[in-house]
């Protein structure tokens, strides 16, 4: 019967969502308003300062990452496309890999397997608001400090061929209130601003995008070898675009249109 309930839960998991039609099992709407991002002063890395506050439209964004499985997905519709840096057989997900989050993946990889989905990456502003909740917690979970009951972080030094990573969903003590997984720890998740450590200096208040332009892209959340506390909601930094990382993976995010017929039994917050 476990086995039953096992297979079940990851059917419910992989359902797809393709066009307007959004579900509220893979993803989470967020309702437009205000929340407070950064940290305070005393708080956090300078690149966090100052606190600041910012109003979003409403947008959804994914319950999980990416996993292998999706990414295999992508590849079969992309015969030029090629494999990630481990977890394959050719191009097929090695079975240990199936449910576990797709990362060795560079920014525009990110960017092109979300809109592939009909979706766009979360700008950083909307990667914070989800982190942070309602509640403005300071990590995902809450305001409890980082435990291996909660994420999965703090291992050196190698991946091990990707052994290293849980599969999505398996931390459910980490889950934001909201109910999104893993946005502390397993692997660290691209967003579509470029990156300046002085950004929020001259931030917009309303749906800001990040800068123009810049070197860098902007990586939150934290990964299976971060140190605790790159798994705050508010901890930011960049990485070059162009490297396979073995601690970056994705998720998608998707404009909220007005509630209509397809989407009225969605999750609300």
């Amino acid at each position: 019967m476990h086995w039953i309930y096992g297979f079940f839960f990851v059917l419910m998991l992989f359902q797809p969502c393709w066009g307007s039609e959004v579900s509220s099992r893979e993803m989470v709407h967020f309702s437009a308003g205000e929340f407070e991002m950064g940290s305070p002063v005393d708080i956090g890395k300078k690149n966090e300062h100052p606190k600041h506050k910012v109003y979003l439209n409403a947008f959804y964004l994914d319950r999980f990452e990416v996993t292998f499985a999706d990414f295999e997905a992508y590849l079969a519709a992309h015969l030029k496309k090629y494999p990630t840096i481990t977890g394959w057989v050719d191009r097929k997900v090695r079975a240990d890999m199936v449910n576990k989050p797709i990362f060795g993946l560079q920014w525009k990889r990110c960017r092109n397997y979300c809109e592939w989905r009909e979706k766009r990456m979360p700008t950083e502003a909307e990667w914070e608001r989800a982190a942070k909740g309602t509640r403005n917690s300071i990590y995902p979970w809450g305001n409890e400090p980082p435990d291996k009951t909660r994420a999965n972080f703090g291992h050196c030094c190698f991946v091990n061929k990707g052994k290293v990573h849980t599969e999505i969903g398996h931390y459910e003590r980490g889950m934001t209130a909201e109910g999104i997984f893993d946005m502390g720890g397993n692997v660290a998740e691209w967003v579509s601003d470029w990156y300046d450590k002085k950004y929020y200096k001259t931030a917009p208040y309303k749906n800001p995008r990040g800068p123009k332009k810049g070197k860098y892209h902007v990586i939150r959340g934290g990964a299976w070898n971060s140190l605790p506390m790159y798994l705050r909601s508010s901890s930011r930094y960049g990485e070059s675009d162009g490297k396979d990382y073995y601690g970056i993976g994705c998720r998608c995010a998707k404009d909220a249109d007005l509630p209509d017929k397809h989407n009225s039994n969605l999750v609300n917050h």
